[in-house]
């Protein structure tokens, strides 16, 4: 009856088995993994060739609630607990979940120039839902006879390789910019097209549900469709093919950044994944659920969903009635941009602050993000810092990272939900970046992110 809303709530709840971008490394200037956030900042790496290696950032989103808020443990299963759930959300709440694994980049500055190089595969999760949905699950349709409900959700989960080409220029000694060109080949995803509705109304005297709904699901590999009483999201974004690089699921997108070297104060502004989206015309199959029924009985999906069963078995409770409709048409994912601002300050020879302001295209809308954070010199090759993260919606965070440059190794780890790392071991849910780079060429004297009159390399 109800199989696109609990096909979107496995959607929704996916996010959360995925897991880029936290808000330390855009800080961390003189490291490889800030240039990912601004081409410019190439110039404020020590070494005239840096290389890239593999490297991974994950950061899951859950507004007004934590993942272990909503889940228990019984029988020996993981459930999900329906009553605990409607208890924390708002009338409206977003799930949102940026993953990345880096594979390889590149580096060079010669002279006022600056070329980058990377390899990388991206995932964007993102999905809306509203409270009433969640209520009905929790406690049936008896608090809503007499009315009629809307409960599909929106949203959308994409994988796709990016590989970007950027080219840097100092204008001085002190201000440089950059612009990167990012060739985006999708390899799967999942999207509720815009427009669907779902609505339901239990009548005030005879109980009856109605059903009347209009929902399209966009998939690329991922869902898999044998008969009328079997869907299965058999959906794996974070796998990797470079195979896939010569797919037809291609789209651009662009970044652009400034930074500022002022000696002991390091400024930079960014806007990237600028016009970036994904033309699907290949393994595409939508399916477009249409219709109006009608049911009898009072609290039918409270029998069917309680709190105390599992997502997968309610699914498989409610069975299709229909047959949908099926096409191959194409399709476009848009992946929103962000806008970075921020800078750091050295108070001391060793002790760092900074601070740093993001704009979020979050579903249409922009979000803002922020960041403040203090770093230690411990030694030459060991910086470790904490840092203060928070995401409207979102709880706010404290966070720790460590930048160390043991000879020609640089290692970075960073996580902005630490104590959530501690208490469930769960990297997807903490915020977590780690990354390694090699230093080559002529070494420079200062650690990377300390202060120095002018970028490196200049004649």
């Amino acid at each position: 009856m109800m199989r696109p809303i609990y096909l979107l709530l496995g959607l929704i709840l996916s996010l959360a088995g995925l897991r880029a971008q936290n808000l330390t490394a855009p800080l961390l200037s003189g490291s490889w993994q800030s240039t990912y956030h601004n081409p410019a900042m190439v110039h404020f790496l020590p070494q005239p060739v840096t290389l890239g290696l593999p490297g991974l950032a994950n950061d899951l989103r859950l507004e007004n609630l934590q993942y272990k808020d909503i889940f228990v443990e019984e029988g020996g299963r993981r459930i999900l607990d329906f009553t605990a759930w409607s208890d924390l959300v708002d009338e409206q709440n977003t799930v949102q979940d940026v993953y990345s694994f880096e594979t390889f980049g590149l580096a060079v500055q010669r002279g006022r120039l600056g070329l980058s190089l990377y390899h990388r595969l991206r995932v964007e999760g993102e999905a809306q839902y509203s409270r009433t949905l969640v209520d009905l699950i929790a406690l049936g349709n008896a608090p809503f006879i007499g009315q009629t409900v809307e409960l599909a959700p929106q949203g959308e989960v994409v994988s796709f390789h990016e590989v970007g080409l950027g080219l840097s220029y100092a204008l001085t000694d002190k201000i440089a910019v950059g612009g990167r060109v990012k060739y985006l080949v999708g390899t799967s995803g999942v999207q509720l097209a815009e427009g669907g509705s779902i609505q339901l109304r239990t009548a005030e005297e005879s109980f009856a549900l109605t059903l009347e709904q209009d929902v399209r699901v966009n998939t690329v590999n991922a869902l898999e469709y044998e008969r009328l009483d079997s869907f299965t999201l058999d959906y794996d974004p974070t796998r990797l093919s470079f195979s896939e690089l010569t797919g037809a699921n291609t789209g651009l997108a662009f970044d652009f950044g400034i930074a500022v070297n002022l000696d002991r104060l390091r400024l930079n502004a960014s806007v990237v994944d600028l016009g970036a989206s994904i033309d699907w015309t290949e393994d595409v199959s939508s399916f477009r659920f249409t219709g109006t029924e009608t049911f009898d009985g009072l609290d039918l999906l409270e029998d069917l969903l309680r709190d105390t069963i599992s997502l997968a078995t309610a699914v498989d409770s409610l069975l299709l009635t229909y047959e949908p409709e099926r096409s191959t048409a194409g399709f476009q994912s848009q992946i929103g941009a962000s806008v970075y601002l921020g800078g750091e300050y050295d108070i001391t020879e060793r002790l760092t602050a900074g601070a740093m302001l993001v704009l979020e295209d979050r579903l249409g809308e922009l979000q803002p993000a922020v960041a403040l954070l203090g770093r230690y010199a411990v030694a030459d090759w060991l910086q470790v810092g904490i840092n203060l993260n928070h995401r409207t919606g979102i709880r706010t965070n404290l966070g720790l990272h460590l930048y160390a440059s043991p000879g020609r190794v640089r290692v970075f780890a960073s996580s902005d939900k630490f104590f959530t790392l501690l208490s469930t071991g769960n990297t997807a849910l903490a915020g977590v970046r780690l990354g390694l780079s090699l230093a080559l060429g002529q070494r420079a004297a200062e650690r990377p992110g300390r202060s120095r009159s002018s970028f490196a390399s200049l004649p």
